[in-house]
């Protein structure tokens, strides 16, 4: 049966997928594509996996099949069936070409959403961090902590590459495992237990260039702080737990291990302390995500309260926050000298987004 003949088929069932395709391979096909259409890609891999299943040596199906779990995140599984096509196709020049151009390329989707993606700018400031801590420096160290799927990595490692003169030594710290998804918010801790996470962050990773190795590590902070050197690093980022106790943890156990000069930073400071009601954050300052009653702002105020109570006053930049270790303490972090590097991995709509809030905002030396 042809689409056009599944089309007037349907106008006669029910609208449910399940309840048209059938048992037949060009059906479960018809209804894979409509799963893409609708972009759920966990029930076109059912659909593809049943056709298969009817219809063995067809490399269209596997074909598809891998390219679905390439978007869902299951990559080894998406090789194997890239492969099966290719030895099914007569001349599959075609398929080979585009396993090349998915498998060389970053992943940055995870669950259907991309991480970061609601302050794209914060990118930027990462990478003029780096430009910061890099200028006198032979190497550079960084600490990350929640790396996730990898897509901060991408900008650290992007950042290094174009702006030191030297290595870049890259430890992540991320539980990538279902017992501790709990520490992220919904989407991630969907996306963790999908366990598909770890193998696009180790992809990403793959990817990056020859000046930078990076070192993952499993486990969370609490578990793994304790057991890093003392002024190791250069640069410190803080991202993962939102909870008020855990960011706290965080930050008092990584002082020890950031060296004179170097920079701290985070993600998710929308609001700082002195911009809210204090009450209203330390009743919920084990909640990840919160309406603030004052501003209206969305904020996290686990991280608001924690960076509050540690530092005082920060250096903001649009949620993204950093301070630097003096000779007596810590200091604010001025960008008006640095070079900001734009996230070359993200969509073109980001890139937009990018240039508009440089445009408006006078916080940064250069854009490249």
């Amino acid at each position: 049966m042809d689409i056009k003949s599944l089309a007037q088929v349907s106008n006669r069932e029910s609208c449910s997928p399940s309840a048209r395709y059938r048992d037949t391979a060009d059906l479960l096909f018809a209804g894979n594509r409509e799963s893409l259409e609708e972009k759920d890609g966990v029930q076109a891999v059912v659909y593809l996996r049943r056709a298969i299943e009817l219809s063995p040596d067809n490399a269209k199906y596997f074909l598809l099949l891998a390219y679905a779990l390439f978007q869902l995140g299951e990559l080894s599984e998406s090789a194997r069936n890239f492969d099966k096509s290719i030895c099914l196709e007569k001349n599959p020049a075609s398929i080979i070409e585009l396993k090349r151009l998915l498998f060389s390329a970053h992943h940055i989707y995870a669950s259907e959403f991309l991480q970061g993606s609601h302050a794209p700018e914060r990118q930027v400031f990462m990478a003029a961090a780096v430009d910061l801590v890099g200028a006198p420096a032979a190497s550079v160290n960084i600490l990350e902590i929640g790396s996730f799927a990898g897509s901060s990595l991408i900008t650290w490692s992007n950042a290094a590459e174009k702006l030191l003169v030297g290595d870049c030594q890259i430890v992540c710290i991320d539980p990538w495992g279902e017992f501790r998804a709990d520490l992220y918010n919904e989407k991630m801790t969907k996306s963790m237990k999908d366990q598909n996470i770890y193998q696009i962050f180790c992809h990403n990773a793959s990817l990056c260039p020859d000046n930078v190795q990076v070192t993952p590590i499993r486990g969370t902070s609490r578990e793994i702080l304790p057991t890093l050197d003392d002024n190791k690093f250069d640069l410190i980022y803080i991202d993962g737990s939102h909870h008020y106790a855990d960011v706290l943890d965080d930050l008092v156990k990584c002082d020890r291990l950031l060296k004179k000069g170097g920079i701290v930073c985070g993600d998710d400071l929308e609001l700082q302390l002195t911009q809210c009601d204090r009450a209203f954050v330390e009743k919920h300052k084990k909640s990840d995500l919160v309406k603030d009653t004052k501003s209206k702002k969305d904020f996290h105020p686990g991280v608001t309260l924690a960076v509050g109570e540690y530092f005082g006053e920060v250096s903001s930049f649009s949620g993204f926050w950093a301070m630097r270790r003096g000779s007596d303490g810590y200091e604010k972090v001025s960008f008006v000298d640095a070079t900001g590097v734009r996230p070359p991995h993200w969509p073109q709509n980001f890139q937009d987004q990018i240039t508009a809030y440089f445009e408006q905002h006078n916080e940064l030396g250069k854009l490249i």
